[in-house]
């Protein structure tokens, strides 16, 4: 915790700089901070549709009207009232608001900054970068920082006439990491062939077809999700596209909604969304699909009912002791497991790496993040992501910026990455179905905050 409670003192220090000479240490790398703490204007963000919740109930509401040191609510710096707010697309439609994949490009204080939990690739990085006024006049401009931890569930819907338990988990069904690899591979294609863990499934209706619901956007969450597969199963396979590809080539770009040939087709939402995803999988009996965990318990479909009976719909525990089928065990994503009560993300002490076998995390926030992902392996749920805000070093260095919008960028940032009392990470961790970010993380944000200027 020494690196907690180093960050802990920086914002300490910095506010009673604030506070008595008008100033806000934090500064900016490489460019001037537009005026003082709380100066900026009104912004507007756009992304993951999985980080919803997170934005919309904690982060932006507390920055906008807390007494904490670190907010703006008028008592602070120089008294201003600046105020944030989140527009939950997706992480696809927020890159491409930004430039990716040719896509007109928008910096102003009404698309300030996106969250992704698809960090930009090297290529997505320099397609952002291209949008500067001069282009290449400021190197490495595009900033990746990490922000909070959530985790992916895997949302169940049993066909009619089909009851299902496992030994881990009565009245649910459990997964191992292999059978969740060839469910959403689509080689596993009917509900009596779940087998593992004590799994039984009874009743007429098991025979039936396994219908895989799918974003139908490109999101975060199937990036997360591929990745993790990937770590099951690295082989190639035929996609619906007839094209041979590796979990890893579609968990990002073009190939993120592109999923494997099976006999059975994905059925995808008709809108975007982390929300969507979620109601097709409540309406659509005989369904598997994913979302955060935020978003699962939000939706009335997926909270157990008073007096724990069991219902078809369901998130399912899932293997945590890598792929091997000798003692076996398998973790919720709630640290409360199946209820109706929030909770945090069950990722507290997730095990992430920078790629396979290369050291976790990368050396700055101004590198590409792509790479990471988690293990099969740990002690508490495996199917865990980081979220990341990215930001610039230089807005001016961008059509349509002002110095009022990265003053407000900024200040919002540190807001959320705080771990003090009333920061925005310990509001998070406060059961609202996320969690904040690992202690290997801290150093690597708070630079990020640093490196934000105008």
């Amino acid at each position: 915790m020494q690196f907690r409670k180093v960050r802990q003192l920086a914002w300490t220090c910095a506010v009673a700089v604030a506070s008595a000479a008008g100033l806000l240490s934090l500064g900016t790398a490489g460019a001037q901070a537009a005026t003082t703490q709380c100066s900026g204007g009104n912004i507007t963000g756009q992304g993951a549709n999985v980080m919803k919740i997170a934005y919309q109930n904690v982060f932006d509401p507390d920055f906008n009207t807390s007494t904490n040191a670190l907010a703006c609510s008028g008592t602070q710096g120089t008294g201003g009232k600046p105020t944030v707010s989140y527009n939950a697309t997706s992480s696809g439609i927020g890159l491409e608001s930004w430039g990716v994949g040719g896509k007109s490009a928008s910096f102003g204080s009404t698309n300030a900054f996106v969250v992704t939990e698809e960090p930009p690739n090297p290529t997505e990085k320099t397609e952002i970068e291209n949008n500067e006024a001069t282009k290449g006049s400021v190197a490495n401009s595009l900033l990746t920082i990490p922000v909070a931890q959530e985790a992916i569930a895997i949302d169940v819907h049993l066909p009619a006439n089909c009851t299902a338990t496992s030994t881990p988990a009565p009245g649910r069904l459990v997964f191992t990491n292999k059978v969740l690899q060839e469910i959403f591979l689509g080689t596993i294609s009917t509900w009596s062939a779940i087998s593992g863990a004590g799994d039984t499934l009874t009743g007429s209706g098991c025979s039936s077809s396994i219908t895989r619901v799918v974003r139908l956007d490109s999101a975060g969450s199937t990036h997360i999700l591929k990745k993790y597969l990937n770590l099951i199963n690295p082989n190639a396979f035929t996609t619906e596209n007839a094209t041979s590809e590796t979990w890893e080539q579609l968990s990002e770009g073009p190939g993120n909604t592109v999923w494997p040939a099976a006999t059975v087709p994905v059925l995808r939402p008709a809108k975007t969304g982390d929300t969507a995803e979620v109601a097709k999988v409540a309406e659509t009996a005989g369904s598997i699909g994913y979302s955060s965990l935020a978003n699962a318990r939000a939706n009335s479909a997926f909270v157990p009912p008073a007096g724990g009976k069991e219902q078809p719909t369901f998130w399912a525990p899932i293997q945590n002791s890598g792929v091997g089928t000798i003692k076996q065990t398998f973790a919720d994503p709630s640290t409360d497991g199946e209820s109706a009560t929030t909770a945090d993300a069950n990722c507290a002490k997730e095990k992430y790496t920078n790629g396979k076998g290369t050291k976790f995390p990368p050396a700055s926030v101004q590198d590409t993040w792509q790479a990471v992902t988690t293990e099969t392996k740990q002690k508490n749920y495996p199917l865990c992501g980081i979220a990341y805000e990215l930001s610039l070093t230089k807005y001016s260095a961008y059509p349509g910026t002002s110095a009022e919008e990265e003053q407000t960028v900024h200040d919002s940032l540190g807001f959320n990455l705080a771990t003090k009392t009333g920061g925005g990470q310990t509001l998070l961790n406060e059961a609202h179905d996320y969690e904040e970010l690992p202690k290997t993380l801290d150093t690597e944000s708070v630079k990020g905050v640093k490196l934000v200027g105008f």
